[in-house]
């Protein structure tokens, strides 16, 4: 978002030179003070992003399991809506006051306050929709509506503001921001860190364990980068000696112990992921383009730049796992073996290849990559500098993907790695191509602090992330322990055993979506084999007396079609508009059927 103002009535800033302007004469006469193409297009760029919160609902609902994913499915929709009505008590009197628009000090382009609050009320609603994500098998929607609500107004309030008011410090220092890169995306990716830092320390009991197994993971995952790059130069210095100088291997540390896998990354839906990827790339046509506050060409440069940063980033994606996953592993090894415990690793190797290969997903996580990586920068950055944020973005975001699920494997869709990560990433790269001929594109906005050099401006770029994160996180942790404290002076546990997000009980939904797609090979979507697990025997039902009318089931094919109604052609019930008797759901027991050769089951 570029830098926004107030103007001061009655000074306000009109396309012939400032005169003095009467607040009334501008809510009679709009249409002399306001261009009407910016209102048009900045009301099409909210309606933009609205659409990118159902298509949250569909990512996150496909790479859940579905176990889950009804959940998932509903509540960044809840949750806009509940943040949406937040906002919405601060609209009083908010009609047609002008909002400076632009970067640096002309103050000619205004638009009304009324429509700028819709376009940022937008944002925040779909900033709350991303951490809904972290949710998966943690909490109730209840509970993370009260913590949203407050999120909202502790974290993405205060980041917003010192990012995008032309009053905030981050802002006066020449920190660029054009569309959300630190409030949207590394707040959110960071309150998910947060989250899963949360119910980590929850599930172990204690801050010191916690720790201990956090530095635990530390050593060992620095132990396998060592020896990765000892590796590499044990390779150069064998192919610079030709082989003559005698280097030792060494041992690297077992990857099975680094990772605690489970299978919640089995995806229950690709099409649902597919289908919410499409959405949200048009979608993020408002989120770049809306971001120029105004109908002119830095807007068009904006979406232009954000459409072929998701192309390189889908590219980068595919071509990525063609790369990496494209011989399959060998699982000689386990063929001539009758091990159950065996032949269900087998089976789960099978599964995880399978959905390795997955290209269309590695495409949809790299065009998304792509787009968060070009948020802060595309009205800043010329469109040749485009592609690069997709591959780096998409690059960096791949490699995060793999450290998370060593450190946060409490956040089982990894929105850490691609918002926080790809925001990141975004906003220092911004730094490296910010151009003073993109920024002038809108007619009216420079370069702030021109004389800045390339690295003080990177240095203010990545301070703006480490701020944005270092703040996210303490304060979305100081809110769930709040939380927690709450409901322990109204509760009647102990402290330890007062649970209010954690993974201890995993949370399922008595309502589970059906299985949508499956493995070849006998797999299920979560690797488990068909045909080859058993189902334990269930309990007989329970006798119930018998009634008079109750009727077999071989009968039941016997009954007549119902009538069809004269008046609409409608199918009318056997026992026609009779008033309610006795039975059950309040409807008499089939009077008009048959009673010949019903007999009461013995």
């Amino acid at each position: 978002m570029v830098t926004v103002t107030v103007a001061e009535l009655p000074a306000m800033a009109t396309t012939t030179p400032a005169i003095a302007v009467d607040y009334a004469d501008v809510l009679r006469h709009p249409e002399k003070y306001y261009q009407g193409s910016d209102l048009a297009w900045i009301m099409i760029s909210s309606a933009l992003v609205f659409i990118m919160i159902p298509a949250l609902s569909l990512i996150y609902s496909g790479l859940g399991n579905r176990s889950f994913a009804l959940t998932l499915f509903r509540l960044p929709l809840i949750t806009a809506a509940f943040v949406g009505l937040h906002r919405a008590g601060g609209l009083r009197d908010v009609v047609g006051r002008p909002i400076v628009v632009g970067d640096g000090p002309n103050d000619s382009a205004v638009i009304p306050e009324l429509v700028f609050a819709l376009y940022e009320g937008m944002f925040a609603a779909f900033t709350a929709a991303v951490v809904c994500g972290g949710t998966m098998h943690r909490t109730r929607p209840r509970r993370f509506i009260i913590f949203i609500s407050l999120w909202s107004l502790l974290v993405y309030d205060p980041v917003a503001r010192w990012t995008w008011s032309s009053r905030g410090w981050l802002r006066e220092l020449g920190s660029l921001d054009f569309a959300g890169g630190t409030p949207v995306h590394v707040v959110s990716g960071t309150t998910v860190a947060a989250f899963a830092v949360f119910c980590s320390i929850e599930s172990r009991g204690n801050f010191v364990d916690f720790l201990i197994d956090a530095g635990h993971k530390v050593w060992r995952r620095a132990q396998h980068l060592a020896y990765g790059i000892w590796s590499v130069l044990r390779i150069v210095i064998l192919l610079v000696t030709c082989g003559h100088l005698r280097v030792p291997e060494g041992e690297d540390t077992p990857n099975e112990e680094l990772v605690d896998q489970d299978m919640e990354s089995f995806p229950y839906n690709i099409n649902f992921v597919v289908l919410g990827t499409a959405l949200l790339w048009f979608g993020w046509a408002g989120f770049n383009g809306g971001s120029a506050l105004g109908a002119n060409l830095r807007a068009v440069s904006a979406w232009t730049a954000t459409h072929v940063a998701a192309c390189a980033g889908g590219v980068t994606g595919t071509v990525w796992i063609w790369l990496m996953k494209g011989v399959p592993e060998s699982d000689v090894e386990l063929e001539g073996t009758d091990d159950a415990r065996d032949e269900a690793t087998r089976n789960r190797a099978m599964a995880r290849q399978a959905f390795d290969r997955l290209s269309v997903f590695f495409f949809c996580d790299g065009a998304i990559s792509g787009l968060v990586a070009i948020t802060p920068a595309a009205g800043y950055v010329p469109l040749w500098s485009a592609p690069v944020f997709g591959v780096v973005g998409a690059l960096c975001v791949n490699f995060l993907k793999k450290e998370t699920e060593i450190f946060l494997r409490h956040d089982p869709l990894q929105i850490f790695a691609v918002h926080a990560g790809g925001g990141g990433v975004g906003m220092i790269l911004t730094g490296l191509f910010v151009d003073s001929t993109t920024v002038g594109l809108d007619g009216h906005s420079t370069l702030p602090h021109p004389e800045y050099s390339t690295s003080r401006r990177v240095g203010y770029q990545f301070a703006d992330v480490l701020s944005g994160m270092g703040y996210t996180f303490f304060v979305t942790l100081g809110i769930l322990y709040l939380m927690k404290l709450v409901a322990f002076l109204f509760g009647k546990s102990s402290w330890s055993q007062t649970g209010v997000y954690s993974d201890s009980n995993r949370l399922e939904d008595n309502f589970q979506a059906v299985v949508q797609q499956q493995w070849r090979g006998d797999l299920d979507p979560e690797g488990r084999p068909f045909g080859r697990l058993v189902a334990p025997s269930l309990p007989p039902a329970p006798a119930r007396p018998l009634r008079d009318d109750d009727i077999h089931l071989e009968h039941l094919k016997n009954i007549p079609s119902p009538p069809r109604s004269v008046q609409s052609g409608a199918q009318v019930p056997p026992w026609g508009m009779m008033p309610e008797l006795p039975g059950s759901q309040g409807l008499p027991p089939w009077p008009s059927l048959p009673s010949q050769g019903l007999q009461p089951r013995m």
